[in-house]
């Protein structure tokens, strides 16, 4: 693939992301939803993937790209280049430079080759660093809480993301772009608690199409899909990404829901699936965010033992009283002292400085969002930070008891 810059990025030519109430944006680290003339965002099902391809909105943001310029839909990604991490751009064109032949770029789409579809918020789970655009659990928990039981944000956000169940028409478009498609990534929602892609997987077997399609999924862990794997084999590629944030008791304060023990089991389970398949590896993907941070050393340690094919240090943006950026300035202190004196394995060593320096670049809050946070969640499930966490509580002055 030739690009016209160091700054190039391939996903708007090439790309779309599904959230999961069904609107659309270029990446999942794009700041904004993709928009028609009047700044209406599009939904999947009431609009052509097509017509949302060639709208004036993405070709702006192919112009720019062109241009050089680093617009500010990307600024994620141009945020975590400059802390010295290989940002989603760079993931991307190092990993579909095998499938992308185009030299000469202009403003109009190229087939449609990477599909990032969060089916809905179908998930088991109610994540500390999620909510209710991810997560039908999360969603009902909140929904308990208001006043308000219909037409609130939450309730909204449930019946949002129903689209791949109510919206057809999405389906029925997806058809004409299957022939050019390279890569699909599954994320959630809980992308094994979704059947729809499991019809997809099996229709893209059905016409010959699965040998040239890459997959990747993010799951929470909790699952094992029985049957998969007659599935899976037919791919090229099955990358099976487990989103591991923290270890034992955190683990389970910071995901509600799961079980440690349980997780643990379908991990070696995977690796036992590996075994048996050349076509399928094993990630751990874990999102840095203010409860974790400081504790990755348990997390690198555990990582060490699970023989991995390849680790991800994602760093969270959304929403920003969980990004570590924003942390106070005692925080940050207190977590910068703990990870250089951490006991890292030499492997994890440069991103834990480049997650340091993410850190630091960012502009420190007084907290009393995150503190806020926390303490209504911990109310609501009967649990304390101080218990789980004490060494976060204390650095975020969390005197809640």
């Amino acid at each position: 693939m030739k690009v016209p810059h160091d700054k190039f990025c391939v996903l708007p030519w090439i790309s779309l992301e599904a959230s999961p109430i069904g609107t659309v944006r270029p990446c999942c680290l794009s700041r904004n939803e993709i928009v028609d003339e009047h700044g209406t965002k599009f939904g999947l099902g009431e609009t052509s993937i097509q017509t949302i391809r060639q709208s004036q909105h993405m070709q702006e943001l192919r112009k720019s790209f062109l241009q050089g310029q680093q617009t500010p839909d990307c600024e994620r990604c141009w945020n975590e280049e400059r802390a010295g991490r290989t940002s989603k751009r760079m993931h991307t064109l190092d990993r579909l430079k095998h499938v992308v032949d185009t030299e000469q770029w202009t403003d109009q789409p190229e087939p449609l080759m990477f599909l990032d579809l969060k089916l809905g918020n179908i998930c088991n789970l109610k994540c500390r660093i999620c909510g209710s655009w991810s997560s039908s659990t999360y969603a009902a928990e909140e929904i308990k809480y208001q006043q308000e039981k219909k037409n609130n944000f939450h309730y909204v956000m449930m019946k949002l993301g129903r689209w791949p169940r109510e919206e057809q028409r999405f389906w029925q478009d997806l058809e004409s772009n299957l022939e050019s498609l390279r890569y699909l990534e599954f994320t959630g929602g809980e992308p094994f608690m979704i059947q729809e892609h499991f019809d997809l997987l099996a229709k893209l077997v059905d016409r010959g199409l699965a040998a040239n399609i890459d997959i990747h999924y993010n799951t929470n862990g909790t699952m094992y899909p029985v049957g998969a794997e007659a599935l899976w084999k037919n791919f090229r590629h099955v990358e099976i990404a487990f989103s591991i944030d923290d270890v034992s008791e955190r683990f389970e304060y910071q995901r509600a829901g799961a079980d440690w023990t349980a997780v643990n089991g379908h991990v070696e389970l995977f690796r036992q699936m590996r075994a048996r398949n050349k076509n399928i590896t094993l990630q751990v993907c874990t999102t840095v965010n203010v409860f974790n941070v400081m504790y990755l050393e348990d997390v690198a340690a555990w990582i060490d033992q699970q023989d991995f094919d390849f680790v991800y240090w994602n760093m969270l943006h959304d929403a920003p009283q969980f990004c570590i950026a924003n942390l106070p300035a005692k925080a940050k202190e207190i977590t910068q002292a703990r990870l250089r004196s951490g006991r890292f394995s030499v492997k994890h060593d440069t991103e834990i400085q480049r997650i340091i320096d993410f850190m630091n670049q960012g502009t420190s809050t007084d907290g009393s969002d995150l503190r806020r946070s926390v303490y209504e969640v911990d109310q609501r499930r009967g649990q304390n930070l101080n218990q789980v966490a004490p060494e976060f509580a204390f650095a975020i002055d969390y005197d809640f008891l």
